[in-house]
């Protein structure tokens, strides 16, 4: 199968269709790479969890899709976010420069809705894809740190031929380099 569309004639329109929709299935962490492999995959952008998902498509459905993620180290991860949020703007964070230890503080600690404003951002990546005991529903789960090659075994066992744009990309000092003994707690 390649990443081409099929058209489908609906009320007279002419439309793009992917021909994999609804047999893959995709459980977008944010800071992960997601929004490069949806754009890939011709996917629609969703930020909800596995759980969420499979409540909405149904078992059955659920149970034929081919579903996987992407994670990554959270240690990177958090770093990756706050320099998202001080890019973007979100949450106020453009009018004041909030030190990283204290944004770290506020949104994963204290949850305070100012800096926390999506919670589902902030939960650990297992609450993105594991059930309420902790089992982990997906048939894949690629590692950002290995984005291109992890991209590649998902074309390869979806049989999609696509390949992975760079977008969204962030750049910043190591990780390590931004925590202290408070934000590592």
């Amino acid at each position: 199968m390649t990443a081409g569309f099929w058209f489908e004639l609906q009320r007279g329109v002419l439309k793009h269709v992917n021909h994999w929709r609804g047999r893959i299935v995709f459980i977008h962490i944010n800071k992960t790479g997601g929004t490069s492999i949806e754009r890939a995959l011709q996917l629609r952008s969703e930020r909800i969890s596995a759980r969420e998902k499979r409540a909405r498509m149904g078992e059955r459905r659920w149970q034929r899709a081919f579903k996987f993620a992407f994670v990554r180290n959270p240690w990177d991860k958090v770093v990756s976010h706050y320099h998202y949020r001080l890019r973007t703007g979100r949450t106020g964070l453009d009018d004041r420069q909030l030190p990283f230890s204290d944004w770290v503080r506020l949104s994963y600690r204290d949850r305070d809705p100012r800096y926390c404003d999506v919670p589902l951002m902030f939960a650990s990546q297992l609450e993105w894809i594991a059930d309420q005991d902790g089992q982990v529903l997906l048939d894949f789960t690629g590692r950002f740190e290995r984005i291109e090659e992890d991209f590649a075994e998902v074309c390869r066992r979806t049989g999609v031929d696509a390949s992975l744009p760079r977008i969204k990309t962030t750049s910043h000092a190591h990780y390590r380099d931004f925590y202290d003994d408070e934000s590592r707690a």
